[in-house]
């Protein structure tokens, strides 16, 4: 049978130890007759690339009868990922690490170091896929990110910021599927995978955020006041990092419902409110990233400020040469600093950027 790829463009599939990733090796494997398995260790606890999981990504590979790899990008990691998570909390902010992680780590880092412990440089032609759910389509030489068919399941928001090298590089083999179809092909394929239920948080914090910081950092943050919108103390915090914006539970005060509107870290105060005073219309982003060739200043499109949230319309306004303010068309109460805002047409991602405030 001939294979649509030659030898000389290697192909790799991007392995977690899930379901998602095994049936994408399993369908590209009669496409491809150089597929590469390979994962990258990045955290020694992490829920994706622990012992276990590298064991079982090696065993999927033997039944595949692939070569398989595991890269160590631990160092990379965590001067990129963990050391920005734990600062954006100690600024005040809601950090977004998976985002920087495909941008940084799994379509950047770990096939740079696989060829480097070789001793080879990057091929130009070779090709990453992942069980994202999400799709990649070339237009005139262009790349261009779309939602995966199964909106339920789509993952374009956390690669909103693959550039146009990482894209022309990348396949995502699951795009055109609905999650149940992949669950059906998994226990077609006999998959042990094929049971195991979907990872939703954080893949490096084991219990909770508050206690993951405690540990890595070891510093000791000072508890400081909760106060309302006038500053009358209504209580006393634990520390400015165990906190973040639109927070509701673990705040251990009566009298609300109680909404944490804002962290002020130069007063070591929480500020506290009702959800009502979350609503806002305006904010402001930076380090952006486009897609699209050209943004227009007031360009009308749809725009995504949290993973699984729903969009709403917005307009967006160029404001210096890597800032913009967008003005939603209904205020919203799920906006962050620190998060992704991520610009839609249609299920075609025209870019994104980091959130940095209201405007």
């Amino acid at each position: 049978m001939q294979t649509s790829n030659p030898p000389t463009n290697p192909v790799f599939v991007a392995l977690s130890g899930g379901v998602d990733s095994a049936v994408a090796a399993h369908l590209l494997k009669p496409q491809f007759s150089n597929l590469t398995g390979i994962s990258h260790r990045h955290w020694p606890e992490s829920r994706c690339c622990s012992t276990e999981c590298v064991d079982r990504c090696a065993k999927q590979c033997l039944e595949l009868d692939i070569p398989y790899f595991a890269v160590d990008c631990v160092v990379e990691f965590t001067k990129i990922i963990i050391d920005n998570f734990v600062s954006n909390y100690e600024r005040g902010l809601t950090p977004n690490p998976c985002v920087l992680c495909n941008e940084n780590i799994r379509f950047d880092w770990m096939i740079r170091k696989h060829f480097q412990k070789q001793n080879l440089p990057v091929p130009k032609d070779y090709k990453l896929a992942t069980g994202h759910y999400a799709r990649v389509e070339e237009r005139a030489g262009r790349f261009y990110l779309l939602r995966g068919r199964d909106k339920t399941k789509d993952q374009s928001y956390m690669l909103h910021r693959l550039s146009q090298e990482e894209l022309s590089h990348t396949l995502f083999p699951l795009g055109n599927f609905f999650k149940s179809e992949v669950r059906e092909m998994a226990l077609k394929f006999n998959l042990k995978s094929a049971k195991i239920g979907d990872s939703q948080d954080l893949c490096f914090v084991q219990d909770t955020y508050q206690n993951f910081i405690r540990q890595y950092s070891e510093k000791f943050y000072a508890p400081g006041n909760f106060v309302d919108q006038s500053g009358n103390i209504l209580g006393q915090h634990k520390g400015l990092v165990f906190y973040t914006r639109g927070q509701r539970n673990g705040l251990g005060l009566s009298g609300g419902p109680w909404y944490v509107l804002k962290l002020n870290c130069q007063e070591n105060t929480v500020v506290l409110s009702s959800r009502d005073a979350l609503l806002e219309k305006r904010f402001r982003a930076d380090r952006l990233r486009w897609i699209y060739p050209e943004i227009p200043d007031g360009l009308e499109c749809r725009v995504q400020t949290r993973y699984h949230t729903q969009e709403t319309n917005c307009r967006i306004f160029h404001e210096g040469k890597d800032q913009i303010v967008v003005e939603l068309a209904t205020p919203s109460s799920e906006v962050s600093p620190g998060q992704s805002s991520v610009f839609y047409a249609n299920d075609e991602v025209i870019g994104g950027g980091i959130i940095t405030g209201f405007a």
